[in-house]
């Protein structure tokens, strides 16, 4: 008799065939979904962080359109005749910028040392302040002069305490743009 049919005929290594075979598929079935559920629970996992990164970008990409909107509407104005230095080559515009860094300094009462036109590239025109002022008026003329118009930046600012701490020597390097052909329309 062959020994499958001997096993089979046994009851007792019939079960004992049967629970090993069970065993045996069980521990392969095991084996195989084992890496699947741990894929499947990693993915999952992604799927969340990826959702909540999708939610806290939303506000972003919302503004996305809006922005980019205003954009265009302001390449279409090409800023406004106030946002430019006056002035129809950039010697002029510099000297305008000039003068209007100095009044500005002379109307807080602080003191003007010097102003020079330092090189930049046209439409730029780059001016270095040097005067001598209180804390009230530094702040005073940074606000003036990056908050009104001509729109003007501080590209470099340097700042020395004065004798007793009431003054500041300051340097202060401001830019802004002239319109190309001419100051203003």
């Amino acid at each position: 008799m062959p020994p499958l049919e001997t096993i089979l005929t046994n009851p007792t290594l019939s079960r004992r065939l049967y629970w090993a075979l069970n065993a045996l598929l069980g521990l392969a079935v095991l084996l195989l979904l084992w890496p699947l559920a741990g894929l499947l629970l990693d993915q999952r996992a992604e799927i969340q962080a990826l959702e909540i990164q999708r939610a806290a970008h939303a506000p972003l990409a919302a503004r996305t359109q809006r922005l980019l909107t205003e954009q265009a509407s302001l390449t279409a104005l090409d800023g406004l005749p106030a946002d430019y230095l006056s002035g129809d080559s950039a010697d002029l515009a510099a000297a305008s910028l000039q003068s209007l860094l100095a009044q500005q300094v002379q109307a807080m009462g602080a003191q003007v040392i010097s102003t020079r036109t330092l090189p930049g590239d046209d439409p730029q025109v780059t001016v270095r302040l040097d005067a001598t002022v209180t804390h009230a008026q530094l702040r005073a003329l940074l606000y003036a002069v990056e908050g009104g118009q001509p729109r003007l930046i501080v590209t470099a600012m340097a700042i020395t305490a004065g004798e007793g701490g009431q003054s500041l020597s300051l340097s202060l390097t401001v830019t802004g743009l002239r319109r190309d052909g001419g100051g203003g329309r």
